[in-house]
């Protein structure tokens, strides 16, 4: 039997990860912190949280773990602010945004996510990654999926021209849960499965947001370590699986 949460370890690897910071807050810059996440988790064997794409900046975006854990779990931003602001400033910003989007005010959320932007303008990696605060929040038990489906309601709202952004963000999620469930073994037959796939989506007011079984299969064997033989009676081979196209490369 599996353990109760698939989340365990990576919680323990962040709180690792911040109990080292912890001690040389002082000398920290993100690119250093980012280098050391990525070296422990390929040293622990464990994959950041993502869809079927790997991009380039993975790591960086991971650091939403860190920041999680560390401000809503272990409250470390009261204890060590200068950590914060050195190195998880955009993960703060980014957080930042989105209370100001369930607030309805969208044109400080706006202002917000130009000024953290790399481009200076808001595209779909900097919506993506503002959307990843509260996916972060909510896998790892911070958050209410209620409040999630909110915030991705009103993204839709605050930014009209990335709505593909949001909607392959609301699939990405389907797909996750989806696999953490078939991880947990609450999913055990194809009929099950392509039924809650569905259910989900609804549930978190987007029912066009389904995935394919082959975006489903690839979190499943990248985030939860799942086998073929895992999945084989749940979901389709390569072969019966649709042609996954490139709005399933979110995250």
């Amino acid at each position: 039997m599996r353990e109760r949460s698939p989340y365990k370890r990576r919680i323990q690897i962040a709180v690792s990860i911040l109990s080292e910071l912890s001690k040389r807050t002082g000398e920290l810059n993100r690119p250093y912190v980012v280098d050391f996440l990525r070296k422990t988790y390929e040293r622990q064997g464990l994959q950041p949280i993502r869809g079927k794409a790997l991009p380039q900046d993975i790591y960086d975006k991971e650091m939403a773990t860190i920041y999680v854990v560390g401000k809503h779990g272990l409250n470390l931003h009261e204890e060590y602010p200068e950590l914060f602001e050195k190195v998880f400033y955009l993960e703060e910003s980014y957080e930042k945004a989105v209370e100001n989007v369930l607030k309805g005010d969208f044109e400080t959320a706006r202002k917000i996510l130009k000024e953290v932007s790399s481009t200076g303008v808001i595209d779909s990696n900097t919506v993506a990654r503002m959307l990843r605060i509260p996916l972060t929040k909510l896998v790892l038990g911070f958050a209410k999926e209620e409040e999630f489906a909110t915030i991705l309601r009103k993204t839709m709202e605050a930014f009209p021209e990335e709505e593909a952004t949001v909607l392959k963000y609301a699939r990405f999620y389907v797909a996750f849960k989806l696999a953490e469930m078939i991880f947990r073994g609450e999913v055990k037959s194809r009929e099950y499965k392509e039924a809650l796939k569905k259910a989900l989506a609804i549930r978190i007011g987007f029912p066009k947001a389904t995935p394919s079984d082959d975006y489903v299969k690839a979190i499943a064997e990248s985030v939860f370590e799942l086998s073929d033989q895992d999945l084989k009676d749940i979901l389709k081979k390569p072969s019966e699986a649709a042609n996954t196209s490139d709005k399933e490369k979110s995250s």
